[in-house]
Formats: structure tokens, C-alpha cells, sequence
């Protein structure tokens, strides 16, 4: 078994959280790094991070938040946004195509631009849609990363997103005029001394109801 497999095996999202546990500033620079080299569609990265420790904001985000506890005990709060329509057709597709395609190859960065309209058409989605999509590759990207690390972390869409957002723009962390809060993760290190430190047993579906391979 590979050891990727085996972490997600072993993997499971804390509920109850560790108040005094620290992740430290390497730890957090893996997991930003990995969900910074996740895989992106058409190479936009439509997302950005925060990684908020300040017990202050966290204290402010916790009502939004649902009043989910790990807001506060864990060590830190992981937050993905992602750009509104209009920044990402005047901000992110020309400065990533800058970024991504040398400027003697335009009119590759014009194909680009138009088959990222063409996919969103072709898929009946929005932009706000393709870019939380792209929130939750890099997700997922970072859940081995902290499993291999020894970090527990809990990923979390159970909050008002507008609020949220107020909150994070007060303290200049967003500006919610062009971005919006997709998915947040809670990190630390579970406290298994509490009761549902874990929600019940980790299950699946049998293979056989959750793939087929066509040969």
C-alpha cells in the first residue's frame, strides 16, 4: 500500500481540539506550500489562503462560524477565498496568463482565456462555482500534507460566508468587493480526553458502489 493511501486510511477530521497545542511556523509554511502547488484548472489558481492564529478574530469569527468550537481551540483557522466574476475576468485570467504563458506565445494566452470560457459553458457553471472548485482541489491537497505531518485538521463549510467575510475584512484580511469566503479548516492537534473527539467510526462505501474499472 502506498503511504499516501495509508494516511487517508488513517486520516480523520478532529472535533475537539487540543486549546494549548501550537502548530509551528515550518508546519503551517508546508501546508500553505501544498495547497499553493495544487493541481489548478487551466493554471489560475482562483483562490487564495489566511491561516489565522489571532485568538482575537477567531473570538469574532466563532457566531458566524455556527459556533463550531474548533474555531477557538484549535490552534489556527484555515480560510480559502475565492475572486468574484469580475476580478477574476479583469485580475486573475490576465495576470495568471502573464504569469504562466511567456508573452511571445499570446495567442496561446488567448486560447486559454477562451477555453476557460468554453469549460464553463460547456459545464452549465458559474465562475463563483469553478473557483470554490478549485478551493477544494487545493483542500484536498492539503489534507495528506497535514495528516503526514502529524497535524489534525478538519475541514469546515459551516458558516455564513457573508458574515464570515465582514469579519475578515474589518481586520483587512479580504476585500469582500471582490472576493468571498468558499471553505475553511480547523488545525491542531485533536484532544482525545473529550467526548466525540472523533464523530463515530470512519466508513465507506464498498468498493464495488464507489468505482468501476473499464478495461
Amino acid at each position: 500500500m502506498s503511504k499516501s493511501l495509508e494516511l487517508l486510511k488513517e486520516r480523520r477530521s478532529a472535533k475537539r481540539f487540543v486549546s494549548d497545542f501550537e502548530v509551528s511556523d515550518a508546519q503551517i509554511t508546508e501546508i500553505l506550500e501544498s495547497a499553493r502547488f495544487a493541481p489548478s484548472s487551466f493554471g489560475m489558481e482562483p483562490f487564495k489562503l489566511a491561516y489565522i492564529s489571532n485568538k482575537d478574530i477567531r473570538n469574532e469569527l466563532l457566531e458566524p462560524w455556527w459556533n463550531q468550537p474548533g474555531v477557538n481551540t484549535a490552534s489556527g483557522l484555515l480560510v480559502w477565498m475565492t475572486p468574484l466574476e469580475e476580478t477574476i475576468e479583469k485580475e486573475i485570467i490576465p495576470s495568471q496568463n502573464e504569469r504562466n504563458i511567456p508573452e511571445e506565445f499570446k495567442d496561446i494566452r488567448e486560447q486559454m482565456t477562451g477555453g476557460l470560457h468554453a469549460a464553463l459553458a460547456a459545464h452549465g457553471i458559474s465562475h463563483d462555482e469553478w473557483a470554490s472548485r478549485g478551493a477544494y482541489i487545493s483542500l484536498g491537497t492539503v489534507l495528506g500534507t497535514a495528516q503526514e505531518l502529524g497535524i489534525d485538521l478538519c475541514p469546515s463549510e459551516g458558516f455564513d460566508p457573508k458574515a464570515v467575510g465582514e469579519v475578515l475584512a474589518k481586520h483587512d484580511i479580504m476585500d469582500n468587493k471582490k472576493w468571498k469566503v468558499a471553505v475553511g479548516a480547523f488545525v491542531g492537534k485533536v484532544d482525545t480526553n473529550q467526548d466525540f473527539h472523533h464523530f463515530f467510526s470512519k466508513t465507506r462505501k464498498p468498493a464495488d458502489e464507489s468505482y468501476k474499472i473499464v478495461k
